[in-house]
């Protein structure tokens, strides 16, 4: 085993880590990136299709500048969100953030006229370049800029647990390096989880094969208080076969360089969502089409796996070859592009909830635990979002740095996290294996945790999940004993950390009794800002846990209605 010293080391190598590392660095203070996968080749960030304009940023007028942020507090977070946060974020993604990505030669989609081309309706976004792609070439530069700083990374490499100090401040992590079988202390005054958003927790899911809620598992573990742990994000639209191009959606969002974009079918061949009947404005396409979805499913013309369609039959192909990505995947998959409407599916997209941090700071309630980005509870996604909060905790790591303290070596807790992982390596019971653990998890929560909720469902959920944790996860069977590129053992982690959060969301589920914008209880069907415009705060109790809420201000935006059917609220 290793022992690296640095002064913070960031978990995580998407939009949030990468900034925070980088503007860490330009401080004077030394980041180290510990990155599952490889940084800036992996996770949610990748992913990214557009960038949302923000302010009066791109010609937006200031109706475009309130528009947008009234889609990010009310469309976007259903309320749930601090709008100082917002009000804040919103400003420094006009006056920073893209001027600063152009300088950096990150290009976005021009016309012949050298105009940039953004995307009608009310709110408009850019690519760079073109929509459905965006985030390759943003990821592509921060990579770039990371190793030209001269930032250390720790790739393939798992964050396995949190070291404390005896106060229990967090002062370190401990790692795996899955390619090598290497295990690493590494102590350092201060810890930046930014492990992303996208929880590969369901059958469906955008997520890549990383996304096993690490951060979340890792946060609860050292005490963190999470908040809003329920709300999850789907996408609409993805492709329903074969199950490998789950990620590829079918986007009936506003088009890029065009007045249209996909329309969606139900099983009668009846269309029951277009864009520019149902939501011209591009306010809120994601719940909007869900909440769409749901109606057809309730009438028996779909189903949340298969059963409707989408395609860009009424569209210009020209435009959609010119400015998008999707009809490659036509292509690829041997469609007849665009007469032919594919059939589509939910997936699981981001979670809206996560770690509850200081927004001015990103201070977790542990000391010395940071959060940026999506597995912050305190903003639903997007990379430019993500990308300021990295900004935001390399400030508050660096006003804070000179009174957090590195752990002195914890052999005590070294010891302990070897044991755990070199038993779950050595797992040989006549029980499943992790992968397929994984695959029973994510199947209990797309059938009992998905779109739609109910208290029986939940509660049976919670049965599985303490079956599958009690039964099962004694006998798991590790065929590949080896320590190197041993992926069995990486799933037998991950299994772990899966099986914690989705108690946790299964949790948070039952205790929020209403529903709101994607978050549907079928026995709970209002909205109800009078008792849940709140957070909805989790924290650790002894060994169990316990629930708060704390209500939102609202300086900019309000509901403006008490209660309301869910599925008839516009956001």
């Amino acid at each position: 085993m290793q022992v690296i010293t640095t002064d913070v080391a960031v978990i995580g190598g998407g939009a949030a880590g990468c900034y925070a590392a980088l503007n860490l660095s330009k401080r004077g203070i030394k980041p180290l990136i510990i990155c599952k996968g490889l940084v800036g080749k992996s996770g949610a960030s990748l992913f990214a299709g557009n960038l949302v304009i923000s302010g009066r940023a791109l010609g937006n007028s200031e109706e475009n500048a309130r528009n947008t942020a009234e889609f990010l507090i009310k469309y976007h977070n259903q309320f749930l969100i601090d709008q100082n946060w917002a009000q804040r974020c919103g400003q420094w993604v006009e006056k920073v953030y893209y001027p600063e990505l152009e300088e950096a030669g990150l290009y976005f989609r021009r016309n012949d006229a050298g105009e940039v081309v953004t995307s009608p309706g009310k709110i408009r976004s850019i690519a760079a370049n073109v929509q459905g792609n965006s985030g390759v070439p943003f990821m592509d530069l921060r990579r770039k800029q990371v190793i030209k700083a001269g930032i250390a990374r720790m790739e393939e490499t798992l964050a396995t647990s949190l070291l404390h100090n005896p106060d229990g401040s967090v002062g370190g992590v401990f790692c795996l390096n899955y390619i090598t079988g290497e295990y690493t202390a590494v102590m350092a005054r201060a810890v930046i989880l930014a492990t992303g958003y996208s929880d590969r927790l369901h059958t469906r899911s955008t997520g890549t094969r990383e996304m096993s809620a690490d951060g979340v598992a890792l946060a609860w573990r050292a005490g963190a208080t999470l908040l809003n742990m329920e709300m999850q994000w789907w996408h609409t639209n993805d492709m329903a076969h074969p199950p490998s191009w789950q990620r590829m959606q079918i986007y009936p969002n506003p088009m890029l360089g065009s007045q249209k974009s996909a329309r969606m079918l139900n099983s009668a061949g009846e269309e029951f969502f277009n864009q520019q009947q149902d939501d011209p404005l591009a306010f809120g396409p994601y719940t909007v089409q869900l909440k769409a979805l749901v109606k057809q499913v309730r009438a028996g013309k779909a189903r949340y796996e298969g059963g409707y369609y989408a395609g860009f039959d009424n569209c210009d192909p020209a435009e959609v070859e010119t400015y998008t990505t999707y009809g490659k995947t036509f292509r690829q998959l041997g469609l007849p592009f665009p007469a032919h409407m594919a059939e589509t599916a939910v997936s699981s997209h981001y979670r809206q909830g996560g770690i509850d941090v200081d927004t001015t700071t990103m201070r977790s309630s542990v000391q010395g635990l940071y959060a940026a980005g999506g597995v912050g509870g305190h903003s639903n996604g997007l990379i430019g979002l993500a990308t300021y909060d990295g900004k935001v905790v390399a400030e508050g790591v660096a006003r804070d740095i000179a009174t957090l303290k590195a752990v002195s070596l914890p052999q005590p807790q070294i010891e302990a996290e070897c044991r755990r992982l070199d038993r779950l390596r050595s797992s040989s019971g006549d029980g499943p294996a992790p992968g397929r653990l994984k695959e029973d998890i994510r199947a209990v929560m797309w059938e009992k945790v998905g779109v739609e909720k109910n208290a029986s469902d939940l509660r049976s959920a919670l049965d599985d999940i303490a079956r599958i944790r009690l039964q099962l996860l004694p006998g798991m069977k590790i065929r590949n004993t080896g320590k190197s590129v041993n992926y069995e053992w990486l799933d037998a982690i991950d299994v772990m950390n899966m099986i914690d959060v989705c108690e946790l969301v299964i949790h948070s589920s039952l205790e929020r009794k209403e529903s709101r914008g994607p978050f549907i209880r079928q026995d709970f069907p209002l909205t109800d800002n009078d008792n849940w415009l709140a957070a909805n705060v989790l924290k650790k109790s002894g060994n169990g846990l316990r629930f708060e809420q704390r209500p939102y201000d609202m300086p900019l935006f309000t509901p403006g209605f008490s209660r309301k059917d869910n599925l008839e609220v516009a956001w």
